[in-house]
């Protein structure tokens, strides 16, 4: 499936996120099957979404949109809150006990035992076994309550610069701007007491931990929330990324020196040096949409639409783009234990960076559309995807 396609286009519809100009990534199509009607009222949404997730046969051959390790074991998440676990290799799989039935889009564990996953409707669920079992730590009401909250302190703090440029005279001729910001202002007060009347149905797209205790969840319409307690709390982040769009993240990543880096729709990339407490936007690197960022190393690569993919050797500051004969949308990328780096994606695409960056590219035979992956402990690599669970047909290290 494409981004762009009919399918994306229904899929959003039943999410009841407004479609706009630019194209979804995959893990963002997946918000059809979370409603069980084109016309279902929002509530009704929202009550199927925060039910248990329901035992399902073959769940390994079901929908996944991320898949990463617990220590020992393998957690895979996808579609109506569907959680699996192998303990042999992916050998076999059992489903975990969930409560919610919300699409989950992405999974991270700072331990073998602590666990997090994101997904529709603002989902974060936290796991303290390793996966076996998960809790429902926030949700897309408390996000829009904190939106609410943000955008009402944006709107009192340009007024306040209004009306104290009024009673000047404006000597600097920037009233004009001011009132123009403002009025957006305004709007976006309105816009966040709306989804507070209807309830969540924004997706988070992915969480990244970086210790037991901090953590990141991002996803649509501009939402970034971090914890620095282990989810006890999730506040809003948002005011020192520079986002006013409200474009979609789609990809939070980190190095080996505590470097973080963001990516999202219409272009949006970022970098952090200081732990997240400042951000510098990179613009002009590309104005598609970028789904993911990925770690080799020394190396920095996003990746996103129609296969386009930039690099960075000097921690996120500066970005060149990698020539690609492809053209299959990427969406997920991870680094195996041998140092080569794999991308994945639309059409059951993958792409392969060795030691050296050179690149290499091959098909699935089953040309399913592919999000994310992971290295066995016998060296396999497992991708995920619209096909469930599937075995990497080229060689790994």
């Amino acid at each position: 499936m494409q981004p762009g396609s009919m399918a994306v286009a229904l899929a959003l519809q039943l999410s009841g996120v407004l479609i706009r100009a630019l194209a979804r990534p995959f893990r963002t199509t997946l918000l059809a099957v979370c409603c069980t009607s084109l016309w279902a009222p929002v509530a009704t949404a929202e009550d199927y979404q925060f039910r248990p997730a329901a035992p399902v046969r073959d769940a390994a051959e079901k929908l996944l949109t991320d898949i990463t390790r617990a220590g020992d074991r393998l957690v895979a998440v996808g579609e109506r809150g569907l959680v699996i676990l192998s303990d042999d290799d992916g050998q076999s799989w059992q489903q975990a006990t969930v409560p919610v039935s919300a699409t989950l889009t992405a999974v991270d564990f700072a331990t073998d035992q602590l666990g997090w996953a994101v997904g529709h409707a603002g989902t974060i669920l936290h796991s303290k076994d390793g996966g076996a079992t998960w809790t429902l730590q926030f949700d897309g009401n408390e996000a829009n309550r904190q939106w609410l909250g943000h955008a009402t302190e944006q709107r009192k703090a340009l007024e306040a610069q209004v009306e104290a440029l009024q009673q000047e005279g404006d000597p600097d001729g920037m009233l004009a701007d001011l009132e123009y910001d403002l009025e957006d202002a305004q709007f976006n007060e309105e816009d966040a007491q709306a989804a507070i009347e209807t309830g969540p149905a924004d997706p988070m797209l992915d969480v990244l931990f970086t210790s037991a205790s901090e953590g990141w969840a991002v996803g649509a319409y501009g939402m970034v929330y971090r914890t620095s307690n282990g989810g006890e709390n999730w506040q809003l982040a948002a005011a020192s990324i520079d986002n006013p769009d409200r474009y979609h993240f789609y990809a939070i990543a980190a190095d080996n020196q505590g470097n973080l880096f963001l990516s999202g729709e219409a272009g949006l990339l970022y970098h952090s040096h200081d732990g997240g407490q400042t951000w510098t936007r990179n613009d002009d690197v590309y104005i598609g949409s970028l789904f993911g960022v990925a770690v080799q190393g020394e190396r920095i690569y996003t990746f996103g639409l129609r296969g386009n993919i930039f690099r960075s050797d000097d921690r996120g500051v500066t970005w060149n783009a990698v020539p690609n004969p492809t053209e299959f949308s990427l969406y997920g990328g991870k680094t195996l234990r041998d140092g080569r780096l794999l991308l994945v994606g639309a059409g059951g695409g993958v792409i392969t960076f060795d030691l050296e960056g050179r690149m290499s590219s091959s098909v699935q035979a089953s040309r399913a559309t592919l999000s994310s992956l992971v290295q066995t402990s016998n060296g396999k690599t497992l991708l995920v995807g619209m096909a469930g669970i599937e075995l990497e047909e080229g060689p790994s290290g």
